[in-house]
């Protein structure tokens, strides 16, 4: 995959995510909001059930204390006001306090009541200056069961009024005036109870004021309300299920899990699809790499071939002018075989390394003995290039356990390295010890290594961004830092403080 067809992927890609992320969000949060109103519309109905079953149960208990009130009255008789209905008041119709006779005018005709001297007072005042007015004394359907509720003088007044013909052709009606107070305070605490198994019910009044029971405003959409229709007609019944701030904690919970569902889901396709183009680049890179490693192992490998077999020929065709310019010649195809075989050993353990077949061979030794062989071996390169190199070491070393030819190989790289970013000057190769380690490293007094490739020098493949014309296969000390771990070791770099680079590796002390 070039890099063109990359990025198109990648733009193609990441629109196609989102889209589909927003519909799988889109019908994820419709089907909770669908659920959610599903299981609200349940629990309304049910709650919808009980109310019109409280209310039904209020309006039976005050019909039937109607009913017997117009059956203990007689309208053709006054006097059973206070003979008859007035002794049983208390027993039969306790929320009853006052039964009253009127005639079509609005004349009271008859009254008793169950209440003290000053409180009939105040209802008779209240019933001929704001009550009477409303009763339906002329209505064409006069014999129906009729009610009234309405608040006057600041309180709440429940008439049950039903027309009657005498004898003398007349219509009387009985009007009973029920207690509003007693109800609150006697019959809804009974019909109401409140128990954990129950739901909670309340009543209010046409402003919402609350007449009785809790507070339901908080329940939120979880309050089902239903009005009485005949009697406490300016009153509703409410009622709101026990555990109904769990239900709504529940919900929202709910709602809150179906707007994360789709942004997790879109998060996790967006991480995998970053990290399948993260790996596609990468192993894009690679191969990049691969084929600049290819393409450098080849140049270093055809320009020593190239001078070895010219060399060569010379010296066959013995077109040499003299003893010492064949010497020179040898020395130059001695210097490239060199050159050639460090190339060649590089790309070999690079590529055991590779298929994880690198090993080595650790043993008791010296250290300085693996040095001397690599400075052997470079030395070649070294008069080649014209750089000197000095060793600074201590007379005796602690043994250590090492594979001597691969130690010998991380100096000769260590080495390279240093005299190819070096810019010809002098290199440093030290070997110290401190605490329990051998360190071994080397200096060079060049430009340095710019401070954001620190942490990458020992990558495989990986060469700095200032090196120029300078050409390398970039696996050099990628092998010091794997040679360096084989032996228990670490590979580390740091720029020198009057400048250059220094570059090296430390290995454990052998035990005693």
């Amino acid at each position: 995959m070039d890099n063109s067809n990359f990025r198109v992927g990648y733009w193609l890609l990441v629109p196609a995510i989102i889209i589909a992320a927003g519909i799988l969000g889109y019908y994820t949060f419709r089907s909770a909001i669908e659920h959610k109103e599903l299981g609200e519309e349940t629990i309304a109905q049910s709650l919808l059930s009980v109310a019109q079953q409280g209310v039904d149960e209020v309006e039976r208990y005050i019909r039937s204390a109607d009913n017997t009130v117009f059956r203990l009255v007689d309208p053709n008789d006054s006097s059973t006001i206070d003979t008859v209905w007035l002794p049983e008041a208390e027993r039969q119709t306790p929320s009853v306090r006052s039964v009253l006779l009127v005639d079509r005018e609005g004349n009271i005709l008859q009254w008793a009541s169950t209440e003290d001297r000053k409180a009939r007072r105040t209802f008779l005042r209240v019933f001929r200056q704001e009550l009477l007015s409303s009763l339906e004394l002329d209505s064409t359907e006069p014999h129906l069961l009729r009610h009234l509720h309405q608040e006057a003088d600041g309180k709440s007044y429940l008439l049950s009024y039903k027309a009657y013909s005498t004898l003398a052709g007349e219509l009387t009606y009985i009007v009973a005036y029920h207690d509003v107070q007693y109800l609150i305070a006697e019959v809804f605490p009974m019909m109401f109870a409140s128990e954990e198994s129950t739901p909670r019910y309340n009543i209010v009044d046409e402003s919402n004021n609350v007449v009785f029971g809790p507070d339901l405003s908080q329940v939120g959409v979880y309050t089902v309300g239903h009005r009485f229709p005949k009697t406490l007609y300016g009153w509703r019944l409410q009622v709101a299920p026990r555990q109904a701030e769990l239900l709504q904690a529940r919900g929202r919970s709910r709602m809150r899990g179906a707007a994360a569902l789709p942004l997790m889901s879109f998060a996790i396709i967006l991480l995998s699809a970053i990290f399948f183009l993260y790996a596609a680049e990468k192993e894009r890179r690679l191969s990049q790499l691969k084929s600049e490693l290819m393409a450098n192992v080849s140049h270093e490998l055809k320009t020593p071939l190239s001078v070895v077999r010219m060399f060569a020929d010379m010296l066959r065709s013995a077109r040499v002018p003299s003893e010492e310019r064949r010497l020179e010649y040898l020395d130059i195809i001695c210097r490239e075989s060199e050159r050639l075989t460090s190339l060649i050993d590089n790309v070999l353990d690079f590529s055991a390394l590779e298929s994880g077949q690198g090993t080595y061979r650790l043993k008791k030794g010296d250290v300085a003995e693996a040095i001397g062989r690599a400075l052997e071996a470079f030395r070649y390169r070294s008069e080649q290039e014209g750089v000197e190199i000095h060793l600074e070491a201590p007379e005796t070393l602690p043994p250590v356990m090492i594979d001597q030819e691969a130690i010998a190989l991380a100096v000769i790289n260590l080495l390279d390295n240093a005299v190819k970013y070096g810019g010809q000057t002098r290199v440093d190769l030290e070997v110290s010890t401190r605490r329990s380690v051998v360190d071994i490293s080397v200096r060079d007094h060049g430009p340095g290594i710019p401070a954001d490739s620190l942490r990458l020098v020992f990558d495989r493949f990986y060469r700095g961004p200032d090196t120029g014309p300078t050409r390398g296969s970039g696996i050099g000390l990628s092998l010091v830092r794997h040679i360096a771990q084989a032996h228990g070791g670490r590979a580390w770099a740091r720029n020198a403080a009057g400048g250059g680079a220094v570059v090296g590796f430390w290995i454990p002390v052998a035990p005693t």
